[in-house]
């Protein structure tokens, strides 16, 4: 995850690119392996005392996730796109004026994303529909101010 924030110390919008990914699993008669990257647009607004800042955001993310399918004679999509709303929360400590270490914890509640088809030993086609449910996220990272 990374991102630019703009605005006063109280209001600011944060704006970034998110990538994950995670291990195939077993789908049918083989395995799907899936990546998700997205653009993000937050609102938040933010309380800072001395060094310290607590920012609450709220936006959204868009973008797409890829799909590698492993044991099928034919694949479906390589590709399905994805939006979610998405509220954040993190905390900020100044190490120097320039640098910060920054905790914070997320949610991500999908509203469009994949929809897998496949069919059962009779033949019969039955698809599995996300967006899938909401995720929690929790970062660790260091902060960097321009000025």
């Amino acid at each position: 995850d990374a991102a630019f924030a703009v605005g006063t110390q109280c209001f600011m919008v944060r704006a970034g690119v998110q990538a994950v990914g995670g291990r195939p699993f077993a789908f049918g008669p083989g395995k799907i392996g899936n990546a998700l990257g997205v653009f993000t647009l937050d609102g938040c607004g933010a309380k800072t005392v001395y060094k310290h800042r607590v920012r609450m955001c709220v936006g959204g993310q868009a973008g797409a996730m890829t799909h590698r399918w492993i044991g099928f004679d034919r694949p479906g999509r390589s590709a399905t796109p994805y939006v979610a709303g998405v509220l954040k929360g993190d905390y900020q400590v100044a190490l120097t004026r320039v640098i910060g270490i920054m905790l914070g914890v997320g949610v991500s509640m999908p509203v469009v994303g994949p929809e897998f088809h496949a069919k059962n030993a009779g033949g019969v086609g039955a698809p599995i529909q996300f967006p899938g449910p909401v995720t929690g996220m929790l970062t660790l990272g260091m902060t960097f101010r321009l000025r």
